[in-house]
C-alpha cells in the first residue's frame, strides 16, 4: 500500500511533464504561424539568405586558366609538320626535275637512234639499188637511185612533153622524195613534171596515180592559183631558187622525162 502511494507522484510528475511539453509545442506552432503571416520578416529572412548566398558565391575561387604546357606542345607540333610537308615538297621537285631530265636523255638518245636507222636504211636501199638497178643509164643520161632522166628534144605542151616520154620508155618526172627533189633542183631551167588536175579541179595527182599534197613546200604562193584555167605542173623561178607552179596545159616548154632502170 505504501509503494502504490510512493509511485503515484512519480505517475503526476511524468503527466505534469507531458502536459508542459504539449504547451511548449502549442506556442512553437502559433509562433511559426505568425512568423508565416508576417511578409516583412520573410523579405529580411530572404534578403539575409541573399546575402549570405552572395557572401558564398564571392568567397568562391576563380576558375584557373588552363596551363600554357598544350599550347606550346601544339605550337611544336605544327613547327614540325611544315617542316615535313616542306621536305616532302623538295622531295617531289627534286622527284620531278630527275624525271624530266631522264625524259629528255631518253628522248635525245630516241632521235639519235631514229637518226641512225633512216641512215642505216637509206645506206641499205643504196645497196639494194646498186643490185638490183643498172650500174649507168643508155644514152648518157643523168642517173638517180634506179631512174634515168632526161629532156625532151624541143619545147612542147604538157601532154605533147608526155607523149614523147613515153614513147623514149619513159613518162615525165615524179617527185616521190626529198633527196630525187634535190636531185632534179640542179637543172636551172623550166620544164614539166608529171602531175595535174585535169580529171578533177583541186585534185593534183602525179602520172602515176599518186596524190600530190597542196601543203608540200615546193610550191610556189604556197599553192596552186591558177584555177581551170591552169590544170598541169610546171617549173617556176621565185625568189632565187625553182619552185612548183601550176600553168595552162598549153604553154610550151621542155619536159623532164624518168625511166626505171631496175634490172
Amino acid at each position: 500500500m505504501a509503494e502504490a502511494i510512493h509511485a503515484m507522484p512519480n505517475m503526476m510528475t511524468k503527466a505534469r511533464y507531458s502536459q508542459g511539453e504539449r504547451e511548449e509545442r502549442i506556442v512553437d506552432i502559433y509562433a511559426n504561424i505568425e512568423s508565416l503571416r508576417d511578409p516583412q520578416q520573410d523579405s529580411v529572412g530572404t534578403e539575409e539568405s541573399s546575402k549570405s548566398l552572395g557572401t558564398g558565391r564571392s568567397q568562391r575561387p576563380d576558375a584557373v586558366s588552363p596551363p600554357c604546357c598544350p599550347v606550346r606542345a601544339v605550337v611544336v607540333l605544327l613547327g614540325l609538320l611544315s617542316v615535313v610537308l616542306l621536305a616532302g615538297l623538295l622531295g617531289l621537285a627534286v622527284k620531278y626535275k630527275t624525271d624530266m631530265e631522264k625524259t629528255a636523255m631518253e628522248k635525245h638518245v630516241s632521235m639519235d637512234r631514229d637518226k641512225q636507222l633512216l641512215l642505216t636504211l637509206k645506206n641499205l636501199m643504196e645497196q639494194r639499188d646498186a643490185l638490183i638497178c643498172q650500174q649507168c643509164c643508155p644514152n648518157g643520161r643523168d642517173k638517180f637511185g634506179c631512174k634515168c632522166y632526161f629532156f625532151s628534144k624541143t619545147w612542147l605542151s604538157w601532154n605533147k612533153s608526155r607523149e614523147f616520154c613515153v614513147s623514149h620508155g619513159a613518162d615525165l618526172v615524179v617527185v616521190d622524195s626529198e633527196e630525187e627533189m634535190d636531185f632534179i633542183s640542179r637543172y636551172n631551167v623550166y620544164f614539166w613534171l608529171g602531175a595535174t588536175d585535169e580529171a578533177g579541179e583541186g585534185m593534183w595527182r602525179w602520172v602515176d596515180g599518186t596524190v600530190l599534197s597542196l601543203d608540200n613546200p615546193s610550191w610556189s604562193r604556197g599553192g596552186p592559183v591558177g584555177g581551170e584555167a591552169k590544170n598541169c605542173l610546171g617549173r617556176a623561178y621565185e625568189l632565187n631558187q625553182f619552185k612548183w607552179t601550176d600553168e595552162s596545159c598549153d604553154t610550151i616548154t621542155l619536159g623532164l622525162c624518168e625511166q626505171n632502170v631496175i634490172k
